[in-house]
């Protein structure tokens, strides 16, 4: 980063260093001058300084957003090498047991066989989030637009989850005024609500409901998903879309790498849209997303 930063300063050094000895050149080489050559040596030296102090500063400013980017690109590679870390591991210690018992059934292993392949499943998942965020990183816009119903994705969404939150008693309900056709990547969306459930089903303690809410109000769509949680501490709330970001208590009792908020708001913000959370401790947290009105024509456009 330094080496990329000297070679900004010294290629403007360079190239204004040559402006001046071409007019230092002119005007002592041209037409008489009143101004004493001790003078001229003294302006371009201040001049060559000023330039210098100023390349200097336009290249901190030049490279405050490539250190920005080059520092996330590093948190990024350690966060998920320490996540990687745990199925791998397990993975193996495993695969271990298996390999030194030859003589026996697979029935009889059963339980080591299944611990593989939970957390091969694990893994799967992981990669393909940290493929997700490292195309978004990479500015390619993988979305497929096309028309679609948003309450019948909603709807799928609720029956998707229904059999898990049933089993803590809690009820997925999805509330809206009309039928709204939403134009998108119906994929993201489906995968934006399966975040937003997925998660307020695992930070339910205790029974209740979960409501998916979608309205339409002037020129924006708003889909918000409510639980009756433990909600969040506000000093957690600012953070909880942060990559890998879970809070310390949380990290050893709820299922999960800190993922998937992040991906939540990648896809609202692939779409124009923002998302924020509300939270009151020992209540409930909302998320609710804001998606402009579009068309096919706005896009192309």
């Amino acid at each position: 980063m330094n080496k990329l930063r000297r070679r900004f300063i010294t290629f403007n050094m360079i190239i204004i260093s040559a402006i001046m000895a071409f007019m230092a050149a002119l005007i002592y080489f041209g037409s008489p001058t009143q101004i004493p050559i001790v003078r001229l040596l003294g302006i371009t030296i201040i001049t060559l300084g000023l330039v210098l102090i100023g390349s200097f500063l336009l290249s901190k400013i030049a490279m405050k957003p490539i250190q920005t980017s080059w520092q996330r690109q590093l948190d990024f590679t350690a966060d998920a090498s320490h996540e990687l870390r745990t199925p791998l591991a397990v993975m193996q210690t495993n695969l271990e047991l298996v390999m030194d018992n030859p003589d026996e059934t697979v029935g009889s292993q059963i339980k080591w066989l299944n611990n593989i392949h939970v957390e091969t499943i694990r893994m799967t998942r992981l990669v393909e989030d940290l493929l997700t965020l490292s195309r978004d990183d990479a500015g390619a816009k993988t979305l497929e637009y096309s028309y679609f119903l948003l309450n019948s994705v909603a709807v799928d969404t609720a029956t998707l989850f229904e059999t898990v939150a049933n089993q803590k008693d809690i009820v997925i309900q999805v509330i809206a005024d009309e039928e709204i056709q939403f134009w998108g990547d119906c994929s993201r969306i489906k995968q934006l609500l399966n975040i937003l459930v997925d998660n307020a089903v695992k930070y339910m303690d205790k029974p209740g409901s979960i409501l998916i809410t979608l309205s339409k109000k002037d020129k924006t769509i708003q889909i918000a998903v409510s639980d009756m949680g433990k909600g969040i501490a506000p000093e957690h709330l600012t953070k909880v879309f942060n990559r890998f970001y879970r809070a310390e208590n949380e990290k050893q009792t709820v299922d999960g790498f800190g993922l998937g908020l992040s991906i939540a708001e990648w896809i609202v913000r692939e779409h124009g849209g923002s998302i924020h959370a509300e939270s009151i401790v020992g209540e409930g947290t909302r998320f609710i997303t804001h998606f402009p009105i579009r068309s096919e024509n706005t896009i192309n456009n």
